[in-house]
């Protein structure tokens, strides 16, 4: 009898290290499938990133002022008259840089109803289209605002043509 209670002893001990040893296994598999995600997921992970270089930098969005150029995320863009056509080097910098950020980019792409021979990029990585410098605006919450149109006669909405939206 000692000895059949001793082996259920042992084999119920056995069991229930058994049963730690796979749930902490299991455990170790799942953090580092987390970590090092499959092909499968990487493939996806991949294809996402190709998908995303592939918006394009500044496209055309129809607004009360007409249809104008805005960013990837559908922001106004804006130029700035003292830059003029020299695209080399901005003349917004400090504080206007801060309420004014430009537009930068590695390689600047355009969307469907613009020019692509229109659109560079500086030394700074600023981008420029028909020779005007592109601004976003600190005064614009969300997509479509034009709250920058006309500031100081010296900021203006840009033309799906590139060129200053007078109003």
């Amino acid at each position: 009898m000692r000895r059949n209670t001793f082996y259920r002893v042992s084999l119920v001990t056995l069991l229930a290290a058994g049963l730690a040893v796979a749930t902490a296994a299991s455990a170790v598999a799942d953090a580092t499938s987390q970590r090092y995600p499959t092909s499968d997921s990487s493939k996806k992970s991949t294809a996402a990133k190709k998908k995303n270089k592939k918006k394009p930098t500044i496209k055309v969005a129809s607004s009360d002022l007409g249809d104008l150029l805005v960013d990837a995320k559908g922001r106004t863009l804006y130029l700035y008259t003292p830059d003029g056509e020299n695209i080399d080097e901005s003349q917004c910098t400090g504080g206007c840089a801060s309420a004014w950020p430009p537009l930068t980019a590695k390689k600047a792409r355009v969307g469907k109803g613009l020019d692509a021979s229109l659109v560079t990029v500086n030394g700074s990585g600023q981008v420029a289209y028909n020779n005007h410098l592109l601004y976003g605006y600190g005064g614009d919450s969300a997509k479509g605002d034009t709250n920058g149109q006309g500031v100081g006669g010296v900021w203006f909405v840009v033309g799906s043509d590139g060129s200053q939206v007078a109003g």
